[in-house]
């Protein structure tokens, strides 16, 4: 599995607390890989917040960074 975009951030930057909006548009297929990718982003984003999203970021990023 290759990952699309390395995770790990290079510089310091505030963290982004503005809601995340979700346009719904019906369409007979999708991009499994975007969805992924932005599923990806929310939980990362929401690592060691204590919610369901938050515990889902900190499983993420072990799978992530474990040495295997």
């Amino acid at each position: 599995m290759t990952v699309v975009r390395k995770y790990q951030r290079r510089t310091d930057r505030a963290a982004a607390s503005r809601p995340v909006r979700v346009r719904y548009q019906r369409r007979d297929e999708i991009d499994a890989e975007k969805v992924a990718e932005v599923l990806i982003r929310i939980a990362l984003r929401h690592a060691d917040d204590d919610s369901q999203a938050g515990r889902a970021g900190d499983y993420l990023r072990d799978l992530l960074t474990s040495n295997r």
